[in-house]
């Protein structure tokens, strides 16, 4: 039994990276069949594991036509965005107190891999990385599993959304002011900042999204 939950699991780790990696593209058709060949798998585990991506909002069900990767919509954005703003804060005042040498060495690491990456997808999971470092510290677990669960969604969003977008390299600056400003011991000033940059991607993302909703018409 708990080895076909691992095998259930690993399926769904697989579709879920694929769906982020937009190889499999929103509104575009899943079969189970397919997975299952690919991963050299029977269709049950896949099948569970559809079921498990249905409930995280990976896959819609739509009856008598299969499974489809689910679109991100214009309307999702606004209330991750809503729901970012309100709780970012919450987490880094309980976080940055917390920070430690290592935690700015780790930071600092994986900017300077940012820096030297132009393939987006890649730069997506970075910042997930990057994410989880300023993030952790807070220790409010319930919370941050919440985050994760955003940012995989991001990572989706800025394969869509924003591939087109950066033709150069990814700038890192208002992460690196933002850990300046926390070895400063300004920690205020660096929250505020780092919700201004997050505020900034969400205009442009919104932007960019209504742009696309705009011309599907």
């Amino acid at each position: 039994m708990k080895r076909e939950t691992t095998i259930i699991n690993e399926v769904a780790a697989f579709i879920r990276k694929e769906i982020s990696n937009s190889r499999y593209k929103s509104g575009q058709h899943i079969k189970e069949s397919e997975i299952a060949k690919i991963l050299n798998i029977s269709r049950v585990p896949v099948r569970e594991a559809f079921r498990i991506l249905q409930s995280e909002g990976y896959i819609e069900v739509i009856a008598n036509r299969g499974s489809f990767v689910k679109r991100i919509t214009f309307e999702y954005i606004k209330e991750m965005a809503v729901f970012y703003n309100l709780l970012a804060p919450v987490l880094l005042k309980n976080a940055i107190p917390n920070y430690t040498k290592r935690t700015y060495t780790k930071a600092y690491k994986i900017l300077d891999i940012i820096d030297k990456c132009n393939n987006m997808n890649e730069i997506g999971y970075l910042l997930w990385d990057f994410a989880k470092v300023i993030y952790s510290p807070s220790k409010m677990n319930f919370i941050l599993g919440l985050f994760d669960e955003i940012y995989m969604h991001n990572i989706r969003t800025l394969n869509e959304l924003f591939v087109f977008k950066f033709t150069e390299n990814y700038d890192t600056s208002p992460h690196r002011l933002f850990l300046k400003l926390c070895l400063q011991k300004k920690n205020d000033q660096a929250i505020n900042a780092w919700m201004e940059h997050v505020q900034k991607v969400e205009k442009l993302t919104l932007k960019i999204k209504n742009s696309f909703k705009s011309n599907s018409k």
